[in-house]
């Protein structure tokens, strides 16, 4: 057991070097996942008691390249709302390298992979500087297409299909053809595969009632497990740390208490809060954990969101400056999709983000074993403790919603 602390911690010694020697790189972690709080409460709040699940990474991501061939006031709300005011383009794209290659190649208990790439339509004026930088720092593959093309969105939903495993089979479709003459197709695709490191026993899993908003139940198959789990209570809820194999990635569950509500803990969290108060704020305790097993797939339209985040030029045909990229271009669309599946074995969670742009002390007393019974909405979100990044993030209201 010694040797196994002493391992973890020039783990964690060995990163926290690594992150004191690049700023830029904890900085646009941290930026990230305080992208991740206001995204997740944003779309709470424009679709509320609804099912949500989003990879904030995955939009982050692809707003980060974009965001490299704008200029002037469009530049200036993209840096507020992802939280990169201050670092140049170089400096986000170097360490959203750095980043991207901690998650590809840092888990290899689990399978994670991402994936980036660029479309853009045949004989448009696309400056090379911009596809050159897009290639360096954020490895994207490049695509072209033909708008008189009826099947050119398929090769982008074959894409978006082979890099989710089949789970995100489309990201493209014929209206994001027909409003606008697209220049651009920018996408990012994140897959995620786990095992926990400890699994829920099969034949521990019963029905039990689920309160749904509003009063009423339902009865679903929940997992149980009784044990020391990484454990806090807070004022408002009671939360939980479920490692997956290997130890780096791991699933949060936040239940608030029964006077208590998701938007109302989304409300008291944020990306600072997080790193700084909640997460350091866990620790071992021993008790029991009921969690419903779920399944579910969600789309969105991003525009709206980021627009009342504050990013509106960028949206604004006549308004938006991304001179690094192509004169009199604008993002036209804006959207994700996802997947997440969390059972007695493990979790498996996909997202694509596409995005269109177009013209115009003394030891203690054990204290007494918790319960957590999740048989209510609640919150969770999984995070890549290598990096400090979290990956996908939602909340659950129904875990058997259609």
């Amino acid at each position: 057991m010694k040797t196994k602390l002493g391992l973890l911690a020039a783990v964690f010694t060995g990163l926290q070097l690594t992150l004191a020697a690049d700023p830029a790189g904890s900085q646009l972690a941290a930026a990230n996942n305080t992208f991740a709080f206001k995204l997740l409460k944003q779309l709470a709040k424009d679709q509320p008691a609804t099912n949500i699940f989003i990879s904030p990474y995955s939009a982050a991501t692809v707003l980060q390249m974009v965001a490299s061939g704008a200029a002037g006031q469009t530049r200036t709300e993209m840096e507020q709302v992802l939280g990169t005011t201050g670092l140049p383009a170089d400096a986000v794209g170097a360490a959203n390298k750095k980043i991207s290659e901690s998650l590809n190649h840092g888990n290899t208990n689990v399978m994670l992979t991402l994936a980036n790439a660029i479309w853009y339509r045949q004989g448009s004026p696309v400056k090379p500087e911009f596809i050159a930088r897009n290639q360096r720092y954020f490895g994207c593959t490049l695509g072209t297409f033909n708008v008189n093309d009826p099947h050119a969105k398929d090769a982008l939903n074959a894409w978006a299909s082979d890099q989710t495993h089949g789970r995100i089979t489309q990201i493209a479709d014929d209206n994001m053809f027909a409003v606008d003459l697209p220049r651009l197709f920018l996408a990012n695709a994140v897959y995620f595969k786990g095992k926990w490191s400890d699994p829920f026993k099969v034949e521990d899993t019963k029905d039990r009632p689920f309160q749904l908003r509003g009063g009423g139940q339902k009865m679903m198959p929940m997992m149980t497990q009784s044990k020391t789990f990484t454990y806090r209570r807070g004022t408002e809820y009671q939360a939980v740390r479920l490692p997956y194999m290997g130890e780096n990635l791991a699933m949060y569950v936040f239940l608030p208490a029964t006077d208590s509500s998701p938007e109302k803990l989304l409300g008291l969290m944020n990306g600072d809060t997080w790193q700084r108060i909640t997460k350091p704020g866990f620790s071992g305790k021993a008790g029991t954990l009921v969690l419903p097993k779920f399944k579910l797939e969600y789309g969105v339209e991003l525009s709206e969101p980021l627009q009342s985040l504050g990013m509106k030029t960028a949206f604004a045909p006549s308004g938006a400056d991304f001179s690094g990229i192509a004169p009199g271009v604008s993002i036209s669309a804006a959207r994700q999709k996802t997947f997440v599946e969390v059972n007695e074995a493990g979790t498996e969670a996909a997202a694509v983000t596409g995005m269109m742009m177009a013209d115009a002390a003394e030891p203690m007393p054990p204290p007494d074993p918790f319960q957590m019974i999740v048989d209510r909405p609640f919150l969770f979100f999984i995070e890549d403790n290598q990096t400090g990044t979290i990956l996908f993030i939602g909340v659950v209201f129904d875990p058997l919603a259609d």
